[in-house]
């Protein structure tokens, strides 16, 4: 992938701008519902490669593999568990495909979709044993960085860290998945914002954010509060509003140029790493891109 610079020493001279959805937009081609995006790797690997495509001419510098759920506990869940290599290596030959000269590529890591003891029966160490492997064959094909995204659980987040620190020196960025109360954001399992940072700062993380549930809006306060609380690079990956369902469909509310103006102000925030979650597209990154230009 050609002689270009680290991705961290990128970050030392201008903002990284990342992709937007991915499991929505394959679900609008037709994916099954029920069925894990993965499998797409294997079965329709041009669709994939497409939308990578769109998103690096939108301007992105960072495209996410199509492996957020393509860790071992997570295709269990489909009796797809054995596919593990075939479908997260094939993510990373898809995306390098697609990748210019100067694009990176991140390992995309998300929740294994269980729970630890009492809630499930799951330990850390089946954890951390399930990232390692999915961590290692995502280092092998050639990822440029890893993006650990969509935590909800803060031992889960720090389960995997340790787990792609045991196979790989590559980077490693974090996102946890807040909600909005009353008494600030938390984790569905608890978890604040000062837990987290400190937690994973420890750990040795590379960039510490948030991604998903709350919107472009909320992410703005969300990110200021982050801000006073670590010296890492942040990232911020909000959706496109609250999803409404409008005639047996799920909607996302906000507009492209509205979430491009929260995401000014996001960077003003502080933010370096920004791009978009549930309900963006292509359309979404180009607006980013034409906002922070000018």
């Amino acid at each position: 992938m050609g002689d270009k610079k680290p991705i961290l020493d990128l970050l030392q001279e201008e903002l990284i701008i990342l992709d937007g959805a991915m499991g929505s937009l394959l679900i609008d081609q037709g994916l099954p519902a029920g069925a894990p995006p993965e499998i797409w790797n294997v079965s329709n690997p041009d669709k994939i490669k497409k939308i990578h495509q769109k998103y690096f001419d939108a301007g992105s510098n960072v495209v996410l593999t199509n492996t957020f759920g393509g860790s071992g506990l997570k295709l269990a869940a489909y009796k797809r568990e054995n596919s593990i290599e075939e479908y997260n290596r094939k993510a990373v030959e898809i995306a390098i495909e697609s990748c210019p000269e100067n694009g990176y590529i991140a390992g995309d890591i998300g929740p294994s979709g269980t729970f630890l003891l009492p809630v499930g029966d799951i330990t850390t160490i089946d954890f951390e044993s399930n990232y390692q492997e999915q961590m290692q064959i995502l280092a092998d094909a050639g990822v440029d960085l890893f993006f650990i995204e969509t935590m909800v659980d803060l031992q889960e987040a720090e389960a995997a860290v340790k787990s792609v620190k045991s196979v790989s020196k590559l980077p490693v960025f974090v996102s946890m998945t807040y909600k909005k109360t009353k008494r600030g954001f938390f984790t569905i399992m608890g978890n604040s914002i000062e837990q987290c940072v400190a937690s994973l700062q420890k750990l040795g993380v590379d960039a510490i954010g948030a991604n998903c549930t709350i919107g472009s809006d909320d992410m703005i306060e969300l990110i200021k509060e982050l801000n006073l609380l670590t010296e890492l690079p942040i990232i911020a990956k909000p959706n496109a509003g609250q999803p409404q369902l409008i005639k047996g469909e799920t909607v996302y509310p906000t507009t492209s140029k509205d979430f491009a103006k929260d995401i000014s102000q996001i960077v003003k925030n502080n933010a370096r790493i920004v791009g978009g979650c549930c309900g963006t597209d292509p359309g979404f990154i180009e607006k980013i891109v034409q906002k922070i230009k000018r």
